[in-house]
């Protein structure tokens, strides 16, 4: 089963990050409310202007890869909110990790499935 939104998002912060041949991508995180949270990430990019969107649950890691190098190696392309405060609020709350998830739930599967066939 696919990993869901639970109750409403709130948002962590966003960023908006412009490549020098002016293609976009704004990204937004943000965590619902499980427990522990899930983070979330929206998406969208474009050449100058924003013509594609989505939204996917994230590791934390992937999410502070990202931030990372925003952060540094691309700093001078990027803009929004502060990305260390986005960082430190990601820390704090300690998401979930959607592929555990995903993973535990694919052992209950083979676990339930198993024991039928017996």
């Amino acid at each position: 089963m696919p990993v869901v939104v639970t109750g409403t998002q709130s948002v962590v912060g966003s960023v908006t990050y412009t490549s020098w041949d002016g293609y976009v991508t704004k990204t937004k995180f943000s965590l619902d409310q499980a427990k522990p949270p899930l983070l979330w990430r929206h998406m969208g990019v474009g050449q100058k202007e924003i013509d594609t969107e989505g939204e996917a649950c994230v590791s934390l890691e992937t999410a502070l890869g990202q931030l990372e190098a925003y952060k540094t190696k691309f700093a001078s392309y990027v803009k929004g909110d502060n990305v260390d405060s986005i960082i430190s609020k990601l820390k704090t709350a300690a998401p979930a990790d959607p592929a555990a998830i995903r993973q535990a739930e694919k052992v209950a599967e083979q676990e339930a499935a198993a024991a039928e066939d017996y």
